[in-house]
């Protein structure tokens, strides 16, 4: 077993040394003679492995299997000779014809190796086995340990002669060949004088120890340094221009900018800065790939150096450059580019964007006039042609202004010079508030007050409103505690979000855990998204409003209608209440257009069991109209402007106030609300099938039944012309009067509509006019207030027969009596 064990710990000493190298993509080639290295030690390791069992078969007397190994062991010993032989001649690079002599000198001896091992299966040339089972040796194994060690000496002799016409590293590197060289033919040598010790494995794995730690380490060493120093080169190179384009990188641009900018200056010009941009450059990287969008930004930069220079423009992200140059017939030059590039990309390129900074408007630093530049350029990004915007003196104004607001927004949250203001939302049935939406309004001590767009936009923009709505939110909970301590109900409070909100932190979990800390049920905090916002990402939006929604919160969708998406928003997304775009109301007095539009979205959401609220209602005649087309709430300077908590409690002291909603009557008024008088599906509910074609032509009205007096709540058009063509009575005169029917026409009809509301079913019920004419109502209980114990009924009239028809039908009658 010693002979074994001498090739196993052999074997694993080989593997440990070169795992990295056998392991190695070949592509990386980490040494030089990548390759042929692998080669050898490939072949170095099945002599190991035919070694190892040569010991483990002798050692059992397995003739047959022991000759077998013993012609495998002479051919990957002779075939790592050949090998080694040609990696030399390949890590070396002497192409002489020396080293040609010596791969053709390896090939012919590895030749003769293997015609001797076949030779030995008939003749015992180069060994045999006595019936003993004894390993001999003949002749021709002496023979080719000697080719061998001739192989060994002329490659160590190689090797020192390119080492003498080295220095430094590489000599070391090819004198340790050579002397790798030597422990081979110490160790062959020594293999033929023990041919039962495995003197050779020894050997080959002292000079592999020796080649791998003063060679091949050495080598990835010197690998790792170039590849360091590329990297550093990389680097350094990208940290000053564009890989793709080869345009100086925004840094470095900055520096030659500032050169750029003195040497107009010198030359009596004025500088300017322009800022460029690809006009749906995004769209163009989806229909095409990124390979023909990093090709057409390659065109744009070779497009723009013949017209400013090389050291003058730059590209510092995406499809966004810059460029310096002079004022000067600035226009013509721009618009010529235009030209020659719409020649030059085709038909459907991306169109250029220029925003342009000159200093004449004012001498700053080249950062800052880039920054200038963009913003004129954004003034125009929804600009789909090519297009040329300066930076004007609003733009300017604009500029420090956001400066302003973004520099003391902390200190105006800390010393409290943001107010929140509250203006309410009425209920159209009951005239009282139901809701309230929280405003901000910021009081500087410099500037006077701020109206919210004069600082949100710029919250947004430098991602901090989140700060600002979680601030609104902690003045929410303060004042409904306020209002609590002041005995007054508490109605719920709409709080408006931004979709920077949810890019800057987690608004649903911020928000659960503060209410909760308040002890505020979630329903009454109501959450007030934008249509724009929802659409900016329908799906991210969507997930926040479901999370919101299982949680309690209802959602709000403001500025309903002003935006394509609304109907896919509706058909798609939980939203509790829509509030109706204030322009609708702005458009009220310009014809009949606005309010049609208004009609059918109010009606729309009703069928979709959704709340309403209409902004900007400022005339009584709006408020008429709103609660004729049925929206539930309505807000606007009709009621109150926006006003902070301590007017709230000042208009309670006057006895001025509007009246909150008692919340115990809330979802007495929310069924009222809900009930859509255009839709007698709405009223009859599903068993009704045969209502359900019955639609906008039916007189439908909201009764509420408090005692013997009634008063109607919610009427439509169609029953209001009912009431005054059959009873003479205009509606408008009694929407808030409660009376009591007197005997006559009308009477059986209020009769059963008090015991409707008593009994809560559902009923048809026939009454006849004064002129013989028949009436077909239909009438439902809809809900009863806690509070008052008034009751709400809704009546729909299905037909009306006149006289001359109930007359005919009474005839027939008679008729089919008179014929039974």
């Amino acid at each position: 077993m010693l002979y074994s064990g001498v090739g196993i710990l052999a074997l694993i000493i080989h593997l440990i040394i070169n795992h990295d190298m056998l392991n190695t993509d070949p592509g990386k080639k980490i040494v030089p003679a990548y390759r042929s290295y692998v080669a050898v030690e490939i072949a170095v390791a099945i002599f190991y492995i035919s070694d190892i069992f040569w010991g483990i078969l002798y050692e059992q007397h397995l003739i047959p299997l022991v000759f077998a190994d013993t012609a495998v062991y002479f051919i990957a010993m002779t075939a790592s000779v050949l090998l080694w032989t040609w990696y030399v001649v390949d890590y070396l690079k002497e192409e002489n014809f020396f080293g040609k002599a010596l791969e053709s000198t390896g090939v012919l001896l590895f030749g003769f190796e293997v015609v001797m091992v076949v030779l030995n299966f008939f003749y015992p040339v180069l060994y045999y086995f006595d019936e003993a089972g004894g390993y001999h040796t003949s002749w021709g194994r002496y023979v080719t340990l000697a080719t061998q060690v001739v192989m060994m000496l002329m490659t160590g002799v190689y090797a020192f002669a390119a080492a003498a016409k080295t220095s430094g590293t590489m000599k070391s590197r090819h004198r340790t060949i050579g002397i790798f060289c030597l422990v081979m033919i110490g160790a062959i040598i020594g293999q033929i004088l023990l041919p039962l010790f495995p003197v050779y494995s020894a050997g080959c794995t002292i000079g592999t120890c020796l080649l791998h730690s003063f060679v091949l380490e050495n080598e990835k060493d010197e690998y790792r340094e170039e590849l360091e120093e590329k990297l550093r080169d990389s680097v350094l190179h990208g940290n000053y221009y564009d890989l793709l384009t080869g345009l100086p990188g925004l840094s470095y641009f900055l520096k030659l900018a500032e050169k750029k900018r003195d040497e107009i200056y010198d030359n009596g010009g004025s500088p300017v800065m322009l800022f460029m941009d690809l006009s749906g450059m995004k769209y163009y990287n989806q229909n095409h790939g990124f390979a023909a969008g990093d090709k057409l930004l390659k065109a744009f930069a070779g497009l723009i150096v013949p017209e400013f220079g090389e050291e003058s423009c730059s590209r510092i992200a995406k499809d966004q450059f810059l460029a310096v140059t002079y004022e000067d017939g600035l226009e013509p030059r721009l618009r010529k580019m235009f030209d020659d590039w719409e020649k030059k990309a085709g038909p459907g390129c991306p169109a250029i964007r220029v925003g342009v900074y000159a200093d004449r408007i004012g001498k700053v630093n080249s950062d800052t006039a880039c920054d200038r530049a963009k913003v004129a350029r954004d003034s125009i990004r929804n600009t789909f042609v090519s297009d040329i915007k300066w930076f004007d003196q609003e733009m300017l104004n604009r500029a420090e202004r956001e400066q302003y607001i973004v520099s003391h927004f902390e200190e105006a949250l800390e010393y409290k010079w943001i107010d929140v203001y509250y203006q309410p939302i009425v209920r159209s049935t009951n005239g009282r508030v139901c809701d309230e939406e929280a405003l901000s309004r910021w009081n500087d001590p410099e500037r006077g007050q701020l109206k919210p767009d004069e600082f949100i936009p710029f919250l947004e923009e430098s991602k901090l409103i989140y700060k600002l709505d979680l601030y609104v939110l902690d003045e929410i909970l303060l004042k409904d505690k306020r209002l609590k301590e002041a005995g007054l109900y508490i109605v719920p409070q709409s709080l408006n979000l931004s979709r920077a909100d949810f890019e800057s932190c987690d608004m649903v979990e911020e928000i659960r855990k503060r209410v909760d800390a308040a002890g505020l049920p979630h329903e009454l905090l109501s959450i007030e998204l934008t249509e724009s916002i929802i659409g900016s990402d329908f799906d991210y939006i969507k997930t926040q409003i479901d999370r919101f929604s299982k949680l309690g919160f209802p959602v709000w969708m403001d500025d309903f209608g002003s935006g394509y998406s609304s109907l896919d928003v509706l058909a798609n997304m939980h939203i509790d209440l829509v509030k109706i775009d204030m322009r609708f109301m702005q458009e009220f007095e310009n014809g009949d257009r606005a309010k049609i539009v208004l009609t059918e979205l109010v009606r729309m959401a009703i069928s979709l069991g959704i709340d309403t609220v209409c902004e900007g209602v400022e005339r009584k005649e709006q408020v008429e109209f709103l609660r004729d087309i049925g929206c539930a709430k309505m807000q606007g300077y009709y009621y109150t402007p926006p006003i902070p908590v301590e007017k709230i409690l000042e208009r309670y002291e006057k006895h001025i106030q509007i009246g909150f909603e008692d919340p115990a009557e809330t979802a007495y008024y929310d069924a009222i609300g809900k009930i859509n008088l255009y839709d007698l599906s709405m009223i009859a509910k599903e068993e009704e099938n045969e209502f359900r074609h019955y639609f906008s032509t039916i007189p439908m009205a909201i009764i509420e039944v408090k005692g013997n007096q009634a008063k109607f709540t919610r009427t439509n058009q169609a029953y209001r012309d009912f009431m005054k063509r059959t009873f003479h009575i205009n509606l408008a005169d009694m929407v808030d009067a409660y009376g009591e029917t007197e005997k006559g026409p009308g009477y059986a009809f209020a009769m059963m509509l008090r015991q409707c509301c008593k009994d809560g079913g559902r009923t048809v019920f026939d009454e006849t006019m004064p002129d013989g004419s028949r009436v077909h109502s239909f009438m439902r209980r809809i809900a009863e207030d806690p509070v008052t114990g008034t009751t709400a009924a809704a009546v729909a009239v299905l037909a009306i027969d006149d006289a001359k028809e109930h007359d005919m039908g009474s005839a027939d009658e008679r008729q089919e009596k008179q014929d039974r």
